[in-house]
């Protein structure tokens, strides 16, 4: 209320006094903190502040301690920019004590949506010097071995676009090369393919009719399986051309020398 007629109504004693405790930074700020967001009401840039005009019209309760309002409402904050205004003396040690921290044996954490240069998907790092407050404080509890542990734990549905990705310290793992064929299914039936790119969903690993050897013979296998003749219109059937899925088959495995539609055994 920036009239302050509420306050105005109580009886004189019980009114605030005119000169407050201010804190001793000579900034000529409170003893108390509240969290202030800007106006484009980002997370991202939010901040604690003890200047009187926030405070005053604070909804939330004042905390005490500038790290303590720091933590307590914006812990979860990737940039960290809360945290980086408490004075300098007062901010948790920029090189944490962490086993492993900076070298190919760091721990692995979940990233969601950042990235340098910012990022929009989700993936796992072990870049401890970007991690928040939270994570820090639980390193050894949270962080993962591997960055496959926690791709598991976190982003089982992006399979190899977390698995695959360069972390920031160490190299990644040879990729498989004896991935056998599965189907990928497109936006329709006819751009279904068949693809060994070691991607498959998990659960396809114990269905013997979803992933075939990695070899031509698989490929072809798959895509007689569940897209035979997709992409061909009637007329175009028989008539000597590949499929959609054997055509991206062969454009894909250039070794392979698929030139025509393999004929099925005769069903006894």
């Amino acid at each position: 209320q920036t009239t302050g007629t509420c306050i105005s109504n109580l009886a004189i004693n019980l009114q605030p006094s005119g000169a407050p405790t201010f804190d001793n930074d000579g900034v000529g700020g409170l003893d108390l903190w509240v969290p202030v967001w800007p106006n484009t009401n980002s997370y991202e840039s939010g901040y604690c502040s003890n200047k009187k005009e926030f405070v005053y019209k604070a909804y939330t309760q004042p905390i005490d301690s500038h790290i303590e309002c720091c933590i307590n409402w914006f812990s979860m904050q990737i940039s960290g920019f809360c945290i980086s205004e408490v004075e300098g003396a007062l901010q948790p040690s920029s090189s944490p004590s962490i086993t492993g921290g900076g070298r190919p044996n760091a721990k692995f954490f979940p990233r969601f949506g950042v990235g340098n240069p910012p990022a929009t998907e989700n993936y796992c790092d072990n870049d401890h010097r970007v991690l928040p407050q939270w994570q820090l404080e639980n390193y050894d509890s949270m962080g993962f071995d591997t960055q496959e542990e926690c791709c598991e734990s976190w982003f089982p549905e992006l399979r190899t676009a977390c698995t695959r990705r360069q972390p920031t310290f160490g190299t990644l793992p040879p990729a498989p090369t004896d991935c056998g064929f599965y189907p990928k299914h497109g936006q329709s039936w006819d751009t279904g393919t068949c693809v060994n790119d070691c991607d498959n969903p998990p659960e396809y690993e114990n269905l013997s009719n979803l992933i075939f050897s990695d070899d031509q013979a698989g490929g072809i296998e798959c895509c007689n399986t569940w897209f035979e003749n997709n992409g061909l219109t009637t007329q175009q059937i028989g008539s000597g051309r590949l499929s959609y899925c054997l055509q991206q088959m062969v454009a894909a495995n250039p070794t392979f020398t698929l030139s025509a539609p393999p004929t099925r055994a005769p069903v006894s």
